[in-house]
């Protein structure tokens, strides 16, 4: 993709994790940054910080994306503050634990709308301005979770799997416009200290394949620049994906039971 001092990527959930990981891999390629996260968690100085560092230009939003009006407000902030967006990456999401019964309904909220109503909205919002650019790209972070079911985070798998078919689909939508679509579908990121001590409890598959924030986006970024599809972090996350393709459906089922500790 061509750099051009005038476009910029919008990154959602930029202040921490894998947001803010990808943030400093764009910055390191040149490109200008519009950093999307909720209000007092340090854009200010993240992207101070980035400007100095990589002579980009780096500007931020803070707002709630739980609101259901998000979408069209960064629409309305990007228009007022004449910005060209050529790269959307949806990085934003949330992973609840909890069985169907005793599940909190805001928890189960918060996930379809983080997961799967604030991506699909946004997206949908700025296909008019990135068919716009002569080259443009789409970035949606789904999860290695989202390939199979697991017992205590069914919602959170089902709301990846979502976030997966959703780029598949919009990809082959978008195939004859400028617009090229990913999905990044990574393992367990220790992206802080609730998702390590998460990690440590589900067993040993997940610690031997999570990976830390900078390796996922060292990984991530240049692959989705090149125009890859889906793009999977991790040589062994990969090894396991592989052999969830080979091994009988019912043999899978059965190890996702024993790793997150359910009786079979």
């Amino acid at each position: 993709m061509k750099k051009d001092e005038e476009y910029y990527t919008l990154i959602t959930g930029a202040s921490s994790g894998i947001g803010k990981a990808m943030s400093e891999e764009f910055a390191r390629q040149r490109h200008n940054l519009l950093l999307i996260s909720l209000p007092d968690t340090g854009l200010s100085n993240q992207c101070e910080n980035i400007s100095s560092k990589y002579n980009v230009a780096s500007r931020f939003l803070e707002i709630d994306l739980r609101d259901h009006r998000a979408p069209e407000k960064i629409l309305n902030f990007v228009h007022e503050e004449n910005l060209k967006i050529n790269t959307l990456i949806n990085n934003i999401g949330i992973g609840h634990i909890g069985f169907m019964g005793n599940f909190p309904a805001n928890e189960i909220d918060e996930m379809l709308m983080l997961n799967i109503h604030f991506t699909t909205h946004l997206t949908n919002l700025f296909i008019k301005d990135l068919k716009s650019c002569p080259e443009s790209r789409i970035l949606n972070m789904g999860s290695l979770g989202g390939y199979a079911p697991a017992p205590s985070k069914s919602v959170y798998m089902a709301s990846k799997a979502y976030i997966y078919y959703f780029s598949r689909g919009l990809s082959f939508e978008l195939e004859n416009s400028s617009i090229k679509v990913s999905v990044a579908m990574p393992g367990p990121v220790k992206s802080n200290q609730k998702m390590i001590n998460r990690i440590l409890n589900d067993g040993s598959i997940s610690r031997y394949i999570a990976l830390n924030p900078e390796e996922v986006a060292k990984y991530i970024v240049p692959r989705f620049l090149r125009g890859k599809k889906i793009i999977i972090p991790g040589k062994m996350a990969r090894t396991v994906f592989a052999l969830g393709l080979i091994l009988p459906y019912g043999i899978t089922l059965y190890s996702l039971k024993k790793t997150f500790h359910v009786e079979v």
